[in-house]
């Protein structure tokens, strides 16, 4: 018997159907859990968020390779980077030789780094965005998590900030120039058709200056233009290593021209997603009273015992149970990518569910909609971090086995997870440990946008000082 596959009304004529990817991607994505967890969105595609499909998709030894939908991610239409690379054996190449930087293994001080920027966009906040008795301010935080993030990257990359979170501001219209040109990629990721179109295009000298190019003064060519900088002066004679992560790829044989491409990816693939994840974490905490009253407890307590040091130390945040809970829960109900992410069916086509499913279907992994499984309860579009404290030891196991394919499995997992985790864990702990938080509009907190990724403005609070105010470090 012919098994047809749930499809929404009117929606499968084009793969446009499921841009979970829009400005209101939440109402979609329970939309598309109604149809199950395998559906058909398009004429060649489908989208699943059946959390044993997406570790059977992505296993180390899946067939499956990435689809045309990472072609729109690609600076250069003619070279694919470790993000866009869609050939299996070229990618775990090239995840072997960047692995190490990306983990922070071959970064000098990678830790020191990471609490040396804190420190100044702590010092920041502190001159700029407290209130004190008698002067109330109201402070713009989803742009200044932004710059601590640009920044971070920055650093680890090329070993020093690029300065914005000493100026504040957009450094070389870099966020503009993404928040512009991200929904047109879009839109690219749906009718792939362009991206053939924009590969031929890019041959014409004169059309080419439609792209970005590392002679740009701004944008996205311009942080082209100081990695491609960067990597030459690094293959200069008599450089000496300075123990970054640009060192570490060329070390480990990455190409110098592909070095440049990955490191302006990294900058807003690696920022973005954990900016989104400290601000959706923040804001749930603080519109959470009970919540936000245990967190405080939680590292006041350590800090009195002695459990934390100045600035917290990574091994010290996974001694703090409740801080880690709110982070996994934060991430789950929140997840900072939702674009689709097909993979193509291999030779042979494969049965999913029942379905026989033709070699060259596209199928794309619904995110959001896994980690509102059935297993993380009946509230699961709730923010609850007890749901994970109250789980016996089995169902706390299924519900961990769901939740580790956030950051892709097998041999597509996210190599920043590390960096992901110390840096979300780190900002919580410093920024509560001295100081209390409300939100000055919470009719309206924030202006949130996605398309594949987030972009959140007009975060306004009111920061005052906490009862265990601590001196900055540098």
């Amino acid at each position: 018997m012919k098994v047809t596959l749930p499809r929404p009304r009117l929606e499968s004529i084009a793969s446009t159907a499921c841009n979970s990817s829009s400005p209101n991607y939440a109402p979609r994505i329970t939309k598309y859990l109604q149809l199950g967890p395998l559906a058909r969105i398009g004429p060649n595609n489908l989208i699943t968020s059946d959390p044993e499909i997406f570790r059977h998709i992505l296993s180390v030894r899946s067939n499956y390779q990435r689809g045309p939908w990472f072609d729109c991610l690609r600076l250069d239409p003619h070279r694919a980077n470790l993000i866009t690379e869609r050939d299996i054996k070229t990618h775990n190449v090239l995840r072997a030789q960047m692995s190490a930087g990306y983990h922070g293994k071959d970064v000098d001080q990678f830790e020191a780094i990471l609490d040396q920027n804190m420190a100044a966009w702590l010092t920041y906040v502190e001159n700029n965005g407290v209130s004190v008795p008698g002067h109330p301010r109201e402070f713009e935080i989803a742009r200044s998590v932004q710059w601590l993030l640009y920044d971070m990257v920055c650093r680890l990359c090329f070993g020093h900030p690029f300065g914005f979170v000493e100026k504040h501001s957009d450094c070389y219209q870099f966020q503009q120039t993404l928040e512009e040109r991200l929904p047109i990629v879009e839109k690219f990721a749906v009718l792939t058709e362009v991206n053939t179109w924009i590969k031929f295009i890019s041959h014409i000298p004169v059309l080419r200056d439609v792209l970005p190019a590392p002679s740009d003064e701004n944008g996205i060519g311009a942080i082209l233009g100081l990695a491609e900088k960067a990597v030459k002066q690094r293959n200069g004679p008599g450089m000496q290593p300075r123990g970054d992560i640009i060192d570490s790829w060329l070390q480990r044989g990455v190409d110098p021209s592909l070095a440049v491409s990955e490191i302006t990816i990294a900058l807003f693939a690696g920022s973005d997603t954990t900016a989104t994840s400290i601000r959706a974490l923040l804001l749930h905490i603080i519109t959470n009273p009970l919540v936000y009253a245990k967190v405080k407890q939680e590292i006041n307590t350590a800090e009195a015992q002695g459990e934390l040091s100045n600035p917290a130390a990574e091994a010290e945040l996974k001694q703090l149970p409740y801080l880690q809970t709110c982070i996994k829960e934060g991430l789950r109900v929140f997840p900072p990518i939702t674009a689709l992410r097909e993979r193509v069916v291999p030779d042979g086509g494969d049965t999913l569910r029942g379905v026989y499913i033709p070699a060259g279907t596209n199928i794309g992994l619904n995110l959001p909609g896994m980690l509102r499984n059935e297993v993380f309860g009946l509230d699961a579009h709730v923010f609850r971090p007890e749901r994970w404290l109250e789980a016996d030891e089995e169902q706390l196991q299924r519900m961990e086995r769901v939740h580790e394919l956030l950051f892709n499995w097998g041999s597509t997992r996210c190599l920043g997870i590390r960096l992901a985790n110390t840096m979300i864990g780190k900002f919580f702990v410093e920024v509560f440990r001295r100081w209390d938080i409300t939100s000055t509009h919470p009719q309206q907190p924030w202006k949130s946008r996605c398309h594949g990724i987030f972009y959140q403005t007009d975060f306004h609070v009111r920061i005052t000082s906490g009862d265990s105010m601590r001196p900055l470090t540098p």
